[in-house]
Order: C-alpha cells, then structure tokens, then sequence
C-alpha cells in the first residue's frame, strides 16, 4: 500500500470513527419499577405528557457563621453549544423511540391525532404551557424544558417516585431539578381532571414521559470556620435517575418504570471553562475592627460542548433507557 492510500484509509477511518453512533447499553438491574402489579393491567395507553428537560444552568450556595464570623460559597455553570435546534429534534425523535418500546411490550398505544381530537384535550392544552418552556432557578438547577408532538409542558409531583432525603446530600433522590415556579404550578386541578377525563373517555392509561438531562454537579460548603467556605463543580453530563421515567397513570393509580442510577454520558463531550474565581478572606471592615468579619469565594464556569455531539449522545442514551423500559415492562406484564 502506498503512504497516500494509507494516509487516506487512515483518514476515512478517523472521520468514520468521529461520526460513529454512540453506544450505550442500560441493564434490567439498572432499571426500578415502582407497583409493578398494575402494569398488568396496562392494554392501552394514550401518551399525555412528553417533557425531555436539558439543563443547560446550575448553581450552588451555602453559607455558615461561627464566633469569628460568617463564610459564603457560590458556585455556577452554564453549558455552551446546543440549543433549542437540538433539543426539539431530541425530544422529536425520542417520542417515536418511546412508542416503539411501549408497543414492543404488547401496549396498544392511541393515535396521537385520536387524543388530539378529544374534546378534553384542550382543556389538557390549556391547563399546560407551550413548549418550550425556560425553567429558570435562582439556585439549583435551570434549563429548557421540551415536548413532542406539541404536546403542553405539565408537571404533576404524584408521576414521581417520593424518597426521604437530607438537605446534605450533594445527589439527592427523587426530583431535585425543577424550579420553585414549576413545582407550585404542578399538580393542577384542571390538568389532573383533564387527564382524568381522557383516561375515561378514551377507555386507556395515560403513559406520561420524562427525560432529564442535567450536567453537572455543584457542591458547596460555609465551612466551618473563616476562610474554609469551598465549591466543587464537576463536569457530570447524564440521564438522571428517578426521574427519567415512564409513569402509566389512571386516577389515583399510578407505576413507573424508571432509571435507578445515573446513565452518565461520555464524559469527553463537555470540556470545563473556567471564566472567574474570586476568594476573599480578608473579613471586610468588621474584621479590621475586631468585630465579626465575613470570607466569600465563588466561581463562574462553562461547558462546551459540540451542538452535533452533544445530541448525538442524548439520542444514543435516551433509546438505550428506553429500550431497557421496554424490556422490564414487557418482563413485568408478562409476570414471574
């Protein structure tokens, strides 16, 4: 072989290997169902609830005094690269991938035209909000929220798993990335009785579906004395456990299959920028005074990440999830 063949094969190879389909498997193991008893009785779903979260901002904060004063610790990442253009073809093409596993277990699933045709649907539409939708969050998580089909962005906190947690946890279970706002404006009346409404009229279960997608993780500590205050920010892009689900809903009643642990994403595809760091342990006046003073660090960061890449692993992470949702839902209705 002559070096410009072999410089050109080797080039061919390495364009194929860029441009390669993620790959990512998700175990049974890795997978929890909460009731599993009334996936049985699962023959028809009409999906109501599409919502893929990209969160695209975090923050951390915490404070602490002590007989010397008080210290501050703020830490904050916003992620660079993919935007809506990427999330809407995401949550687009997920929404074909999660009626394929649905119907794969032997789960008839209604015509999305057919829900839509549905008098109670529009009071569904108008209980909603349009997507997308900006979830903003002063501290914690922030980001996008997306759905498919033009379905309207809804959150009810009884599609989740609950879990007892402590405020000192830096991961805690359960649903941890959604803003004050979108939490209070969960749990409507009007969306719980136009779902219900659906459900009878429609002789079906509602499948509700969730992606979340944060980032990173922010830890901070006050410390315990002046000048020990900290933040941490690691890069950490991932579907997160809990709540990247499928909830099957009917009145009351409710099981889901969901992801137990973190699917964590290659880590490659995000790189971390560091745009400020300010420490200052001076103390302030009071300090110089002999009074009580105060100690602030924060930091400020970026992830880039390739707008192509960053969907291209989201897609690849989501169909393995939901392939393994199939797989145990399928397992789960056909009984031991």
């Amino acid at each position: 072989m002559s070096v410009r063949t072999w410089v050109g094969a080797a080039a061919l190879a390495t364009l194929s290997l860029a441009h390669a389909e993620p790959a990512y498997t998700v175990e049974a193991a890795q997978v929890a169902t909460d009731n599993p008893k009334m996936l049985a009785q699962v023959k028809r779903v009409a999906i109501t609830q599409f919502v893929v979260q990209f969160l695209d901002r975090q923050s951390g904060m915490a404070t602490s005094s002590g007989l010397r004063g008080g210290a501050s610790a703020k830490a904050a990442v916003t992620l660079a690269g993919p935007g809506i253009a990427q999330y809407q073809r995401v949550a687009d093409a997920l929404y074909d991938d999660a009626v394929k596993a649905v119907q794969a277990a032997g789960i008839e699933v209604i015509p999305h035209e057919q829900l839509t045709a549905h008098p109670e649907y529009a009071k569904l539409a108008e209980s909603g909000k349009p997507s997308p939708q900006e979830d903003e969050k002063f501290i914690g998580y922030g980001g996008w929220n997306v759905s498919a089909r033009g379905l309207p962005i809804t959150f009810d906190s009884d599609d989740e798993e609950s879990f007892l947690t402590s405020s000192k946890q830096s991961d805690p279970r359960g649903d941890q990335y959604r803003s004050m706002g979108s939490m209070l404006g969960g749990n409507s009346t009007a969306t719980r009785w136009a779902e219900w409404n659906l459900a009878k009229g429609l002789d079906t279960h509602l499948l509700k579906v969730r992606v979340t997608v944060p980032m990173a993780f922010v830890e901070t500590s006050g410390g315990f004395m002046m000048g020990s205050a900290s933040y941490k920010v690691t890069p950490a892009p991932r579907l997160a456990r809990d709540v990247t689900r499928f909830a099957f809903r009917r009145e009351h009643d409710a099981a889901r299959v969901r992801l137990d642990q973190h699917l964590m994403l290659a880590p490659d595809m995000v790189s971390l920028e560091t745009l400020s760091k300010k420490t200052d342990n001076s103390g302030g006046l009071g300090a110089a005074l002999g009074l009580l003073g105060s100690a602030q660090t924060a930091g400020e960061f970026r992830l880039n990440a390739d707008p192509a890449r960053y969907e291209a692993e989201v897609l690849a992470a989501s169909r393995a999830s939901f392939s393994a949702f199939g797989s145990v839902l399928r397992s789960k209705r056909q009984g031991p």
